[in-house]
C-alpha cells in the first residue's frame, strides 16, 4: 500500500475537521500516513501562536 506523508495545511484541517478527511485517512489506513517533524514544529508554532494571540487579545 501506498503511504502518505500529511503536509501541515491536511492536518491543521483534519483537526479542524474539514473535508472529510478522517474519512480519507481511514480509508488509506492510518498506519499509511505519517507528518514530518517540520510540520509537527509549525503545528506547535501555530498553537503557540493562537493561544497568546488569545491570552494579549493581539493579533
Amino acid at each position: 500500500m501506498k503511504k502518505y506523508l500529511l503536509d501541515t495545511n491536511i492536518c491543521a484541517y483534519f483537526l479542524n475537521g474539514k473535508f472529510n478527511l478522517e474519512a480519507k485517512i481511514d480509508k488509506v489506513g492510518f498506519e499509511n500516513c505519517a507528518i514530518s517533524e517540520i510540520t509537527i514544529a509549525e503545528l506547535k508554532y501555530g498553537v503557540e501562536k493562537a493561544s497568546t494571540k488569545k491570552r494579549t487579545g493581539k493579533p
